[in-house]
């Protein structure tokens, strides 16, 4: 995965396309590294934020939620539905998730109900879909007035600037990554942003992320500063390889 991966208009895969590769995807979890440490820490980071929302058992929509490992983990708080595009996620989803509601659809097509959501959350989606306003204007639609929006998305910087950390991938993998001004510019259309930073400061080898992720300079640092300042530090500049916003939909 790096910059050189991105999608042109003329080369994006056709809806049947992509369903074919999030199908291959999720039949290939496992080699492609989908369950690791690094979603758990965003896992983590992202049910905090629901968490701290003044809504009671919200209704929540795991938009692309693939094969339902983080719908479950919402269905905790609340009342969890997820869609995915791909057919094979969904069906590994509710064969292991059998009493949450799960859909195999085209986010952008499906008849979800309008004003119904308290919480959309969507990880990794909007940067490997066809059209991100389109994308938040269908979060916006399906949300209640004042609903809230939680993205996480791969920093345009960090992806910049990988190395070899990430293999290429298949034609039909859209990939159109967003910095932090991008990502708050697009939500603001139909968003209040309440807060936006990046979050992982654990990839990337090239320019300034050379220095910042070198391990002899943090181990240094180390010797000097708490790792979690380290890391709030790195965060706070942008270095995370993950973006997160929280946004409230207006007021209709």
């Amino acid at each position: 995965m790096n910059a050189d991966s991105k999608n042109t208009e003329a080369q994006l895969p056709t809806i049947a396309e992509q369903r074919k590769f999030w199908d291959w995807h999720w039949r290939h979890w496992r080699e492609r590294r989908t369950i690791n440490p690094w979603k758990e820490q965003r896992h983590r980071v992202l049910l905090s934020l629901i968490r701290s929302l003044p809504v009671d058992r919200p209704k929540i929509l795991d938009l692309g939620c693939g094969h339902g490992w983080f719908t479950a983990k919402l269905a905790h708080l609340g009342e969890a539905t997820g869609i995915d595009l791909s057919e094979e996620g969904i069906q590994m989803a509710s064969s292991q998730h059998p009493n949450i509601r799960f859909i195999a659809g085209d986010l952008y097509n499906y008849p979800l109900p309008v004003d119904y959501f308290d919480v959309v959350v969507t990880q990794e989606v909007i940067d490997h879909v066809e059209d991100h306003v389109a994308f938040v204007d269908r979060a916006a639609r399906v949300l209640k007035s004042q609903g809230y929006f939680i993205v996480s998305c791969a920093n345009k910087f960090v992806v910049d600037r990988l190395g070899n950390e990430f293999p290429e991938q298949p034609p039909a993998h859209i990939a159109t990554y967003l910095g932090l001004a991008d990502l708050k510019r697009l939500l603001s259309s139909r968003f209040k942003l309440i807060q936006a930073r990046s979050i992982l400061p654990v990839a990337g080898s090239r320019g300034i992320l050379r220095l910042v992720n070198s391990h002899k300079v943090n181990t240094a640092l180390g010797c000097v500063l708490p790792h979690r300042y380290l890391e709030a530090f790195k965060e706070r500049a942008g270095f995370g390889y993950q973006l997160v916003a929280l946004a409230q939909k207006r007021e209709s």
